[in-house]
């Protein structure tokens, strides 16, 4: 893309950018004290076309798009279908505020439904009133709400069960988002809420649903035939971010004792039997191991 506009006195510009799958999911911010507009031109599309679908949500501010033959004016949380291979003009918002989107690109020939009807679609808001939407939007949100986007492989089902979905319910053919889809939606969203809060010692299924938007009588559904429970899980992915430190060059100097609170986990002794549980090996024992390995190359 091009980027034209006066150059701003104040502009702060940050992309984080993770693959999963077939999908590539960014999350954007920006802001700016003077109007920036960006481009894809014909001309640049001949030069590097991927043939991708994008969705592309905002999570704060504003931005005005024409893409298609169609112009949008986007606010927080509205979602527009954009195609890769067709020339769009964005323009940002100005002020104090800050832009943050989501931006979730994918190959079309992932989607088994007809270019033509889809095409439609191209440069259009997908109605706030659509069932599924809110959904959809506090998924993808969730991915990116961290200083360290999520790159699960296993979210790549999830997302392609989200995006197909979409389309479909938005073409308005019999089969939308499915229960099934609904279902996956959710359990990847309260993953992603327990990832981000596994530092907090007092999360509870109560604190999960509250922060889910769902009750916690519909949050014991969601994992009724799960292989864990909401607790469960919980342990084990405060236990496989502490495995993880303590695999890190960066923290090997500091206590063990010290490294488990930013994962929830306020007594040493209950850490190092749950840890053992999981992982047949102590903490000290992994820690040791990682300290052996070699950490460059030979020159």
């Amino acid at each position: 893309m091009t980027v034209h506009g006066r150059a701003p006195g104040r502009l702060l510009t940050v992309m984080s950018v993770a693959q999963i799958g077939d999908f590539e999911i960014a999350a954007h911010i920006w802001s700016a004290d003077s109007e920036i507009v960006a481009r894809r031109t014909e001309r640049l599309i001949r030069v590097c076309d991927p043939e991708c679908y994008r969705i592309f949500l905002t999570v704060s501010g504003e931005v005005h798009g024409e893409h298609a033959g169609n112009q949008v004016d986007l606010r927080a949380r509205d979602i527009v279908l954009c195609d890769v291979s067709r020339p769009w003009r964005v323009t940002h918002s100005t002020g104090p505020g800050v832009m943050r989107a989501v931006v979730l690109t994918f190959p079309r020939a992932l989607v088994p439904i007809a270019s033509a009807k889809v095409r439609p679609l191209i440069g259009t808001l997908i109605p706030r009133s659509m069932p599924g939407h809110s959904l959809i939007a506090q998924f993808l949100v969730g991915l990116t709400d961290t200083a360290e986007l999520t790159s699960d492989p296993d979210l790549a089902d999830v997302l392609y069960e989200c995006t197909l979905g979409l389309l479909r319910q938005r073409l308005g053919q019999p089969v939308g988002l499915t229960p099934r889809t609904r279902r996956l939606l959710h359990m990847a969203h309260i993953r992603n809420i327990i990832r981000h809060h596994l530092g907090n010692p007092k999360l509870d299924p109560n604190r999960i649903a509250h922060a889910a938007h769902i009750s916690p009588r519909y949050l014991h559904q969601l994992f009724q035939d799960a292989e864990l429970s909401p607790m469960q899980l919980l342990k084990q992915l405060r236990l496989q971010e502490c495995h993880r430190s303590l695999q890190d060059p960066a923290l090997a100097m500091i206590p063990i004792q010290d490294v488990i609170p930013a994962y929830g986990y306020l007594r040493p002794d209950q850490f190092a039997r749950d840890f053992k549980q999981l992982f047949g090996v102590s903490p000290t024992q992994v820690r040791r191991l990682a300290g052996q390995r070699p950490t460059g190359r030979e020159g």
